[in-house]
């Protein structure tokens, strides 16, 4: 066995070393750890599979997109009209500034 700097003794198995049952606990059987390492697996497996979801550029563009259509839609569906003219001139202003840099 050996130890790390926190003190803590490894046994070759990850860092991970048996401990004995609680007060008040039965001891585990091999089945019921393997069991209850399959579940952790498979949790950890799903929280994965959800992060590379929620990361993925497709996802992560839709997010987007959504998030400015609601900067222009209400909750009706319907344009608002200051909000959507201020983006206009600022579209236009940004556009403006390139060409005019362009030319120079």
């Amino acid at each position: 066995m050996t130890t790390d700097s926190h003190g803590s003794t490894a046994a070759g198995h990850g860092g991970l070393e048996a401990r004995p049952p609680a007060a008040g606990e039965r001891e585990r059987s091999a089945a019921e750890i393997e069991a209850e390492i399959e579940r952790t697996r498979q949790r950890l497996a799903g929280t994965v599979d959800a992060i590379a979801e929620r990361v993925k550029p497709a996802n992560v563009a839709r997010r987007g997109a959504e998030a400015a259509k609601a900067q222009v839609l209400d909750e009706q569906g319907q344009v608002r009209t200051r909000r959507a003219a201020g983006i206009a001139a600022a579209v236009a202003a940004v556009v403006a500034l390139m060409v005019w840099r362009r030319r120079r």
